[in-house]
């Protein structure tokens, strides 16, 4: 691999492995080119200090690093500082670009080539653009970019070997127009010129990292005198961007396709709208009702409760003696609440694996399609009100079916910021599909009054822990910026590797967590401890009118949701009583398992204050409840 201009990009020879990154716009095929290039992939992983993904595989003798979608290679969003971070230890860059959308594309193709980054171009999704009638002068793009430039279709496979082929010829131009920028710098400064480009876009976060070295007075802390030229940079390379499209393509513009002008419609409120649910519906019924009930429900009590749970209580008690060292043991391995060999496989095989890999059809299929996008639109206006745009409207729907798998899809809402006020809604008031069947029969017996003032305190502490998570938690929110990618029929092929590679990363590390945390409850089951709780919840549950052994029904909810309101079926309460008991169970603390993808999405303590904080809310609304129906009776 070739590194004009920048001798210092990390290492190329010896023993240590060279390595690429991945680099292009959302919906430019990235992934689908990565896993053309690598077969297979080899690791997927939160890149260090984000919960932004990160894949890598083995190409030949390079790590290939597949980075997040983005527009630019700076430090607005999680996603640029995670690429930024990759691109700057690469030894060389694959550049995706839509080669339908150039004009949008070429701008990071021309700031990685300002930065002197080895750089080979994939131009992808040429079946489009033929399909389109535009022509592409690829060897004249080639000749104006300064690097090879590879005409790709990721999803048939069209020209993926010429590009591997053409990895080691990676290269970049020896000057560009950005390095007359390069004197505004302070003197003294060392750095290559990756970073000096960063620098003279202003880039805090680079200037703190040079600045530390000793060239600032103050320690680093502040940005670095004679910085901030990024208006002017990134008009110029704008500049170029036309230059180099108006050199390179012909042909007729696009017209509007019938996937345009649906595009169209989902954009506009009047039918948009209508549109937007009428899809999220779609989505509810897939996961709500088609996986968490039906198919779960027969894997749950066909499957394992009739069949696998059985045998394996039958060959444990064969195994091990009753009595003794053994007692504790077989508790761990068969008990009825999380027995490892029992529950534990069933949530993980019978629960967790249809829900992922219907989640990951799902959002596939609309990553796909360029559905999810025109979604953040359409609904961004109405999520604002509680701090959170529009990205955050499939995980809200997504918990409705299952809390869990919503945790995991906060992963395409933007900032850290706002993940975190999307888990902790998810964690507080938004009831998974299990919970909402019991639910929906013990409000049944009540009626329809009760059902309407259900769904009110529901929405009520939704809309309140919104704007008080918006209004305490530092930062601000991000706005809505989308590139909206064509409309197009999803391809299965596509829709299935992702599904296949994204499960199979999921529960690798899922399963164990659960396990582990599995383990521990029953452990402190076997030890008495979850009987303490059930004697210190006395005084709260009294508080509320309820009986003690409510809070049996709420040691129940520590395992799973549906259990505690389950659980509620089998105590004489009256009308007044349940409704109170159902706020507070469906208020009551994420199950075991969401917990476990909390933790293992977010961080400690973001599981602790979610898990804090849905036992103040559900005990301080509860009664408030409680208090309300005692004035009005």
């Amino acid at each position: 691999m070739t590194a004009s201009g920048d001798a210092d990009r990390g290492p190329t020879s010896g023993d240590a492995e060279a390595s690429a990154a991945l680099v292009g716009a959302p919906n430019a095929g990235k992934s689908v080119l990565f896993g053309r290039l690598t077969a297979e992939y080899a690791d997927v992983s939160n890149y260090p200090g984000t919960t932004v993904e990160t894949t890598a595989a083995t190409l030949g003798s390079t790590r290939l690093i597949d980075t997040p979608g983005v527009h630019g290679i700076s430090s607005f969003s999680e996603e640029e500082r995670a690429t930024r971070a990759v691109v700057l230890e690469a030894d060389a860059v694959v550049n995706v670009v839509d080669a339908t959308r150039l004009d949008r594309d070429l701008f990071v193709t021309l700031q990685l080539l300002d930065m002197g980054v080895p750089t080979v171009v994939a131009l992808n999704m040429m079946d489009e653009v033929e399909a389109d009638g535009v022509e592409i002068d690829v060897g004249a793009l080639e000749a104006t970019l300064g690097v090879p430039v590879v005409p790709t279709v990721a999803v048939t496979g069209a020209g993926v070997d010429e590009l591997r082929d053409r990895l080691p010829e990676a290269t970049a131009p020896e000057s560009t127009p950005v390095d007359a920028y390069y004197d505004a710098l302070p003197d003294g400064i060392e750095a290559g010129r990756a970073e000096k480009t960063l620098l003279v876009e202003g880039d805090e976060p680079t200037a703190r990292r040079v600045g530390a070295g000793g060239l600032a007075a103050d320690g680093g802390d502040a940005p670095l005198a004679g910085l901030g030229e990024r208006e002017a940079v990134y008009r110029e390379r704008r500049t170029r961007v036309r230059s180099v499209v108006e050199a390179v393509e012909r042909g007729p513009a696009p017209g509007r396709s019938r996937g345009g002008r649906l595009g169209d419609l989902l954009l506009r409120p009047v039918t948009g709208i209508p549109i937007a649910l009428a899809l999220l519906l779609a989505v509810f019924y897939v996961m709500g009702v088609l996986v968490a009930q039906r198919v779960v429900g027969y894997a749950e009590t066909v499957v394992f409760g009739r069949y696998y749970t059985p045998a394996v209580e039958a060959a444990v008690a064969d195994l091990l003696p009753a009595r003794g060292w053994a007692a504790p043991v077989e508790f761990l391995l068969v008990n009825d609440n999380l027995g490892l060999l029992t529950v534990t496989v069933r949530y993980t095989l019978g629960v967790l694996l249809p829900l992922v890999v219907a989640f990951y059809l799902v959002i596939g299929t609309l990553e796909d399609a360029g559905v999810l996008p025109r979604l953040a639109v359409v609904t961004d206006r109405g999520l604002d009100r509680i701090g959170l745009n529009g990205r955050a409207v499939v995980p809200l729907i997504v918990g409705v079916g299952c809390v869990t798998m919503a945790v995991v899809s906060t992963r395409m809402v933007g900032s850290r910021r706002e993940r975190l006020i999307t888990t902790a809604l998810l964690g507080l008031a938004i009831p998974c599909s299990a919970q909402i069947g019991v639910v929906a029969g013990l409000l049944a017996e009540l009626g329809v009054v009760w059902w309407g003032g259900y769904v009110a305190v529901l929405l009520g502490v939704l809309g309140a822990a919104g704007v008080v998570l918006d209004r305490t938690l530092p930062g601000r929110q991000d706005a809505l910026i989308e590139q909206l990618p064509r409309l197009r029929l999803p391809r299965p092929t596509n829709v299935a590797r992702k599904t296949a590679n994204r499960t199979a990363a999921f529960l690798g590390e899922a399963a164990p967590l659960f396990g582990v945390t599995a383990a521990a409850v029953s452990t402190l089951e076997y030890l008495g401890a979850l009987d303490a709780i059930v004697g210190a919840l006395r005084p709260l549950t009294a508080a509320l009118g309820l009986p003690a052994s409510f809070g049996e029904v709420l040691v129940l909810g520590l395992i799973r949701r549906d259990f505690a309101a389950a659980g509620m079926t089998g105590l004489t309460l009256s009308a007044s009583q349940t409704f109170v008991g159902l706020v507070v169970v469906t208020l009551f603390v994420p199950c075991i398992l969401t917990m476990a993808m909390i933790l293992r999405e977010r961080d400690a303590r973001s599981a602790l204050l979610v898990w804090v904080g849905s036992w103040v809310t559900a005990f301080a609304v509860g009664g408030g409840v409680a208090a309300a129906l005692e004035v009005i009776a």
